[in-house]
């Protein structure tokens, strides 16, 4: 197997793969990336972890058909810090990946595994595949991941894609906040379908682009995303997600309104100071916003911000990070924050929502 690639798009290649190799596997061949090159002039990327699994096609200059796996991220450190140029890349039959690049001044042996080993990804011919955009895709992504714990498995384990009609929804929970993002789809779809997406195959998702369509299908079994040259392929997580929808307030008796970088930089300063639970008090009153910690072990803050409000004075106590992941994925010069009491949920959302509804739910702390 001989074939020639360019350093930087090969480099750019093998870097989508990264995430998919876990840091301890069960399996060493699963540390590995498949390569295989054809007579047509493609070569062929894979990597799996047995949950989710990626698969590129891209054309080059080949001399010699053949396979082989290479332990995934050596090969990637190693092709990005070659020399700028036109890279050597062979392997005749006994397992030694040879690198050189194009002046034959660098020369690199691999060891590999046997390609016959290498577990094989689930397909789909997208024949009946859902197109949806993948700049919105990525948005609602962005909105969502960072509530999902990778700690967590099973059904609060991932974001509940759903889609029908023309509607396009994704909700993510820890059982403390939810995040709720939606948007009309330009493709009819007659009948409902959701799956619970896990937390990495969404970031495996954001790292595709932002430009055009993904298209989307699945069978029993798997989800698949498809996007240019490239394949995700991801087992679908069978368990039920919690019925989200009933801890969304239908209405709110008081609502303020608030500069988002204000907003943002007064609670950086507050949190400065490190505590357990990280809560910090909010202390609505008319127009003003005070945020208020207290540390025994550091110290006091008070921040005061004017607000556009005029309702009840509410105090109330958050985990002062739930509200900081909120305003540094929110894409808006404003928000409004909805409430009713301090027992309540509240109910953040930016006043510009980009044509993607979102909103994020978080319960108070108890004072």
């Amino acid at each position: 197997m001989k074939f020639f690639v360019e350093k930087s798009l090969f480099t750019n290649e093998l870097k989508l793969f990264q995430g998919i190799f876990e840091k301890k596997s069960l399996m060493d061949i699963l540390q590995n990336i498949k390569v295989t090159a054809t007579d047509n002039g493609l070569i062929e990327l894979i990597a799996t972890d047995l949950e989710i699994g990626l698969l590129s096609t891209i054309s080059l200059d080949v001399k010699e058909a053949g396979t082989f796996t290479v332990n995934g991220r050596d090969f990637y450190d190693l092709i990005s810090k070659m020399p700028e140029g036109i890279v050597e890349i062979s392997e005749n039959n006994d397992l030694q990946i040879v690198i050189t690049n194009e002046q034959k001044t660098c020369k690199y042996k691999l060891l590999g595994l046997q390609s016959s080993d290498y577990p094989q990804l689930p397909i789909s011919d997208f024949s009946t595949s859902i197109k949806i955009s993948i700049k919105k895709l990525s948005s609602m992504i962005n909105k969502n991941y960072y509530i999902i714990s990778p700690e967590i498995k099973f059904n609060i384990g991932g974001a509940l894609m759903s889609i029908s009609d023309k509607n396009f929804e994704m909700a993510a929970t820890d059982g403390h906040r939810l995040s709720y993002t939606k948007y009309i789809n330009d493709e009819y779809i007659s009948e409902m379908v959701e799956f619970i997406i896990s937390r990495k195959t969404l970031l495996e998702l954001l790292k595709f682009g932002d430009e055009g369509e993904i298209e989307f299908n699945y069978d029993k079994n798997n989800l698949f995303f498809k996007y240019k040259n490239k394949i995700l392929s991801s087992r679908i997580i069978d368990q039920k997600f919690p019925n989200y929808k009933t801890v969304i307030p239908e209405k709110s008796k008081f609502k303020a309104i608030i500069n988002t970088e204000n907003f943002l930089n007064t609670l950086r300063r507050v949190l400065i100071f490190k505590m357990r639970n990280n809560e910090v008090v909010f202390n609505f009153l008319d127009n003003k916003l005070i945020l208020e910690r207290v540390t025994p072990e550091k110290g006091e803050a008070h921040d005061e911000l004017d607000i556009d409000y005029k309702g009840d004075s509410i105090k109330v106590s958050f985990n002062g990070n739930f509200i900081l992941d909120f305003l540094t994925h929110v894409e808006s010069n404003e928000i409004q924050v909805c409430m009713s009491d301090k027992e309540s949920s509240f109910v953040f959302k930016p006043l510009n929502n980009q044509n993607i509804d979102f909103i994020y739910v978080v319960m108070p702390l108890n004072i």
